[in-house]
């Protein structure tokens, strides 16, 4: 299987593998590749995934439609991201259906050969059964963060935050997002029109500027633990 190692090896799942280690590891887990127009969906929300998948190309929007036929956007995932790990490890129905962005690329690994007793003995899935671990873990604070901002920041705030996040992955104050605007108040759980007024107020009050999804940060916005402690 023709995979972009040195493309993955950044992601946490794959830390601290060599090259070689690493395609003996995708060896051991099953791997398969699925290609996806755009708007096609690679897993359904309520399917059960025993899988992990690694995003090689293009993008992925994970979203879930709610009782009263709203979209919820959670994530949108770029090379080389995952999604599944918490539903492949507990056996849960996903809540999210992942749909391609543009023409996306990812591949998909079978991890429940690290929960047998035997991987116990296998150096090369113990590593990985440790990163799966870090991962997990990371997604944990991830969601909290996530539930804090949905239950507890302004519109304001939560523009603030997911700015200041993107300037941080982009190391520059000046930067694009993946995101539409009906995307990024999806993303929010914002009213798009509330949303579209706070960044015009944004915008005459010198704090960015912008021209559809390019941005830059014109002062340093406080992140959400900043405003929790001087509350």
């Amino acid at each position: 299987m023709d995979i972009d190692i040195s493309l993955i090896k950044s992601n946490i799942l794959f830390r601290g593998f060599d090259d070689e280690e690493l395609r003996a590891l995708i060896d051991r887990l099953s791997p398969r590749l699925m290609s996806l127009r755009k708007d096609e969906t690679a897993v359904y929300d309520g399917d059960r995934m025993n899988e992990v998948g690694i995003v090689l190309s293009g993008s992925l929007r994970l979203s879930h439609i709610d009782e009263n036929g709203n979209c919820n956007l959670m994530e949108v995932l770029t090379p080389p991201q995952s999604f599944g790990l918490m539903n492949a490890t507990g056996n849960y129905k996903l809540a999210v259906s992942a749909v391609a962005s543009e023409q996306t690329s990812v591949l998909f690994l079978t991890i429940s050969e690290i929960y047998e007793p035997s991987a116990l003995r296998d150096p090369l899935l113990m590593r990985f059964l440790q990163n799966v671990a870090a991962r997990l873990a990371q997604k944990s604070q991830e969601l909290v963060k996530k539930l804090n901002d949905s239950i507890r920041r302004s519109t304001r705030e939560r523009l603030s935050d997911y700015l200041s996040d993107e300037s941080e992955k982009a190391g520059s104050r000046v930067f694009t997002i993946p995101l539409s605007r009906q995307e990024l108040a999806d993303f929010l759980f914002v009213d798009r029109s509330a949303m579209s007024n706070e960044l015009s107020k944004m915008r005459d009050e010198g704090l960015i500027k912008f021209s559809k999804n390019h941005f830059e940060l014109l002062l340093e916005m406080p992140d959400a633990q900043s405003r929790d402690r001087e509350r």
